[in-house]
């Protein structure tokens, strides 16, 4: 079942996920960036998010209210007590160092996996996918995901804009 399920798989979707890991490995190395690198990643993998949930689910203020109530409330828990670290202003430019870290992979592969799964659950048993129960716990788990990017962006940037 597992081979019929990856034979079903169109192409882009491996193509996508072989992005995503090496993005994910190019975080896990320190790193001088510029600042405006800052937010693409996290907005980029937010709106995956909440295409996730649009594909799967319908856009409706149910599920975009949980995503976005899951959004903002790991964002702001996240900002206050899980700050980022290893995040400095490189002295004399416009850039910043950043220390690798392997939590935008984790997050990363998160994402991808529960935009798959949600996908194959759709096709194989398109009944869970239906339940109340499912699409709200998808909606709050996209939006604990999409918090955690966008506290981690909101995080740097502050550090970043900070005196050396």
């Amino acid at each position: 079942m597992v081979l019929e399920i990856l034979m079903g798989t169109p192409a882009w979707v491996f193509g996508l996920f072989i992005v995503l890991v090496m993005l994910g490995f190019e975080q896990s190395k320190g790193r001088t960036i510029s600042r405006g690198l800052i937010i693409p990643l996290p907005a980029g993998m937010i709106l995956l998010s909440l295409a996730g949930i649009s594909s799967s689910f319908g856009v409706s203020p149910i599920t975009i209210g949980l995503w976005g109530a899951s959004l903002v409330i790991v964002t702001l828990f996240s900002i206050k007590y899980l700050p980022v670290k290893g995040v400095r202003p490189d002295a004399g430019t416009d850039r910043i160092i950043v220390d690798g870290s392997w939590l935008p992979l984790v997050l990363m592969m998160a994402i991808f996996f529960t935009k798959y799964f949600v996908a194959v659950f759709t096709i194989i048993q398109p009944g869970i996918v239906t339940s109340t129960q499912f699409t709200l716990a998808c909606c709050i788990v996209y939006g604990i995901f999409s918090g955690i990017f966008s506290a981690r962006a909101i995080s740097m940037w502050k550090a970043a804009n900070s005196p050396a």
